[in-house]
């Protein structure tokens, strides 16, 4: 599987939990390992998890029952969310190779060095959880660029455990919808067995407001379109599909997919999960209507409001944290001065200013700055709900 195949699978696993075993093993060998794992260890031990790829069960149970203190997990508890570590640059590996932990864990499974990718919302509840990936002595050789790839998925690995973690609480909620679609920080839209929009949340309302490549067509009923042709029957037919899915049929389905922008800013990346009891079964629960989700991921947005946060700190004016952000964004000069509309000369001068107040020396070192910068994320309000069957109120 190349990366975007991988990047399918993760959300694919993100709206179906048991994919997550199998998305793993496609992981493991996208990034060059022999085995992983999702894993959270609580302080007191009550409520860890371990979601193995690849890797023994007996084992994996033995390891929750005697050796979540190990060196390694001891190590990690100073990793912050987001990083990719390599185990034995932070430990002592000779020592640790004539542990019991090694005997009984590591080298029965080929276990050499780890990979480690701490998930936030799990090391927020006092704990250490993440993802762990294992490398073999011979693996060990290439550890940097494991890391590397590992390093590539992070984000997306983050987004969809989250996701994950909120549809299976979610699943023994009552008003289904109205929870699901709340607890999901990117655009999120619910489509009825018509293929019209049912509900949106806050984030879908202001990105459809925007009209940036994807937008609202009233055409026949409310329904989700794209500006570029090519993507709007594609995003047509993945809901078609995932429709006649949520049906019970058996069809060939896309679910992953990017939308560009006439804007010229980063592309959406769509997914489109079908809501049948064969994929996603808590919404047997309720009879809301809904029969596909369609999530969408604005790259740009993160990098935004770790922007406007810069500006808070910095006194950038509107101007300067609007390039700010899309240098952050990875976008050159003349790219900037395209989607804003400006001269590049404008851009080098807000660029300038913005050197001047952070300190920064160079666009790399200024995107830098913006993605270390902590973000204090808002609770959404309250979605937008229709006001019948399947027409939204005005976007």
């Amino acid at each position: 599987m190349d990366h975007v195949d991988i990047i399918d699978a993760v959300y694919q696993a993100a709206a179906r939990s048991e994919l997550w075993p199998d998305t793993l093993c496609s992981i493991v060998d996208y990034v060059g390992a022999v085995g992983g794992n999702i894993v959270y260890q609580a302080p007191d031990g009550r409520g860890s998890f371990l979601i193995p790829g690849r890797m023994r069960d007996d084992l994996n149970r033995l390891y929750l029952r005697q050796y979540t203190g190990n060196p390694y997990a001891r190590a990690f508890e100073k990793v912050k969310p987001g990083e990719v570590v390599i185990g034995n640059e932070l430990i002592d590996a000779e020592a640790v190779r004539h542990s019991a932990f090694y005997a009984d864990i590591c080298e029965p499974q080929n276990i050499f060095n780890q990979l480690f990718l701490p998930h936030a919302s799990l090391h927020e509840r006092g704990g250490i959880g993440g993802v762990a990936l294992f490398l073999s002595r011979r693996q060990d050789e290439h550890a940097a660029d494991a890391a590397a790839r590992l390093k590539l998925l992070s984000p997306h690995m983050a987004r969809a455990i989250d996701l994950s973690f909120q549809m299976s609480r979610i699943a023994r909620a009552p008003e289904l919808s109205q929870r699901l679609i709340d607890a999901i920080a990117d655009a999120a839209v619910l489509i009825d067995g018509r293929g019209a929009i049912l509900l949106v949340n806050t984030a879908a309302e202001a990105l459809l407001q925007r009209a940036d490549g994807i937008f609202l067509s009233r055409s026949e009923r409310p329904s989700l379109a794209a500006h570029i042709s090519e993507s709007s029957l594609r995003l047509t037919n993945a809901i078609r599909q995932a429709l006649l899915i949520a049906a019970g049929e058996d069809t060939p389905f896309e679910g992953a997919f990017s939308i560009s922008r006439p804007s010229g800013l980063p592309p959406y990346l769509v997914m489109v999960t079908p809501l049948a009891p064969t994929a996603v079964s808590i919404w047997d629960a309720v009879d809301s209507g809904a029969r596909v989700l369609v999530h969408i991921v604005d790259p740009e947005a993160k990098t935004r409001r770790q922007a406007q946060q810069l500006q808070r700190i910095f006194g950038l004016t509107e101007a300067e944290t609007r390039v700010a952000a899309l240098i952050g964004s990875g976008m050159n000069l003349p790219e900037i001065a395209r989607v804003l509309g400006i001269s590049s000369n404008t851009v080098k001068t807000h660029t300038g200013r913005c050197f001047g107040k952070t300190g920064m020396r160079s666009q790399a070192a200024l995107a830098r700055l913006i993605a270390s910068t902590p973000i204090a994320e808002k609770r959404a309000a309250a979605p937008a709900r229709t006001s019948g069957k399947s027409i939204p109120r005005e976007l």
